[in-house]
């Protein structure tokens, strides 16, 4: 479904066209919030930023405009995930005094270690995308969101049993991608 699409049919019947609209930019929209908070924010957070970037687009958004819907969405998740970091940040960061924190600075090994697995994350993250829809979905809804076979099947609309068979043999073909680089599941 093209924005084009999208568009019309939230002109005629908003109900339906802003569930289609969710349906097709969920992921795109949680992707953006869940990378900006993801070191600060908990899951709830990061959820209830996603709610708030489609209540603000079904408030404010004008069915007329002639701009591509997935950067007015990308936009939109920026500024509100960047504005509840802020907030999240501006709370921890008030209430910690330097004397009175047993902070202890990080070693270099452990940043090494986080340096190697930000970079282990990012290329599984575009082997996974390689697989295609809705494949990538389920993988990253498994085991990134760890939801379950009936959860990701409400959102890929698949049936769980289908969910399964297709998650076992995407982690199959995923393996397959990684055997090149020395990177093992």
């Amino acid at each position: 479904m093209t924005d084009e699409d999208i568009r019309e049919i939230m002109h005629h019947s908003p109900d339906t066209g802003f569930r289609a609209l969710f349906e097709k930019y969920h992921r795109y929209v949680y992707t953006i919030v869940h990378r900006i908070l993801s070191e600060k924010g908990c899951s709830k957070d990061i959820d209830d930023c996603v709610v708030d970037v489609f209540s603000d687009v079904i408030i404010h958004y004008d069915t007329s405009s002639e701009g591509s819907l997935q950067a007015y969405l990308g936009t939109s998740a920026k500024n509100k995930a960047i504005s509840l970091k802020k907030s999240i940040l501006s709370k921890t960061s008030n209430s910690v005094s330097i004397e009175d924190s047993e902070l202890e600075l990080a070693d270099n090994s452990s940043l090494a270690d986080n340096y190697e697995r930000s970079e282990l994350v990012s290329i599984l993250l575009d082997k996974i995308d390689t697989l295609g829809k809705p494949d990538s979905d389920i993988i990253i809804n498994k085991f990134f969101f760890s939801r379950n076979s009936r959860e990701i099947s409400d959102i890929v609309g698949l049936s769980p049993a289908a969910v399964r068979v297709r998650c076992r043999r995407a982690l199959k073909k995923l393996k397959k991608l990684l055997e090149p680089l020395d990177i093992t599941l």
